[in-house]
């Protein structure tokens, strides 16, 4: 089908169809980046509060004497995991960033990292969840 008889007939030209091919790949790489800020500042928020429930934890077993000391280990033990997805999100980007020098059989493992990844960050997200209803169950 040549471009007049597209036009003709109200279809989109090659050129045009080329056209919308690139500025939908570059919406999908700019997905991509969008979905790496979006995972950062859930990784931000998610140390913060979790920053605030460690001196939660600390405050609530100076105030109570029934309360061991030992209960910070629960935020401390979630902040590592915390650490942990951190670490590996930095070492995505560092293999990507030189991803066109890596041998295929790398990539395809690294494709399955990430998918461990992205557990490990809604892990992050209900382990906090717990760390914060086990402070909640000890203020009551």
């Amino acid at each position: 089908m040549d471009d007049d008889f597209a036009k003709e007939h109200g279809l989109l030209t090659e050129k045009e169809l080329s056209d919308m091919d690139k500025r939908w790949e570059k919406q999908e790489e700019e997905g991509l980046k969008n979905t790496l800020k979006h995972f950062d500042r859930i990784h931000d928020k998610l140390f913060t509060f979790n920053n605030i429930l460690i001196a939660g934890y600390f405050a609530l077993s100076k105030l109570e004497k029934e309360i061991s000391l030992s209960t910070i280990l629960i935020p401390i033990a979630n902040l590592m995991l915390l650490l942990f997805v951190e670490y590996r999100m930095m070492e995505k980007s560092r293999f990507e960033s030189d991803i066109r020098k890596k041998p295929f059989a790398d990539i395809a493992k690294w494709g399955k990292s990430i998918g461990k990844t992205n557990m490990y960050s809604l892990l992050c997200i209900l382990s906090t969840g717990i760390v914060t209803i086990i402070f909640l169950a000890y203020l009551l």
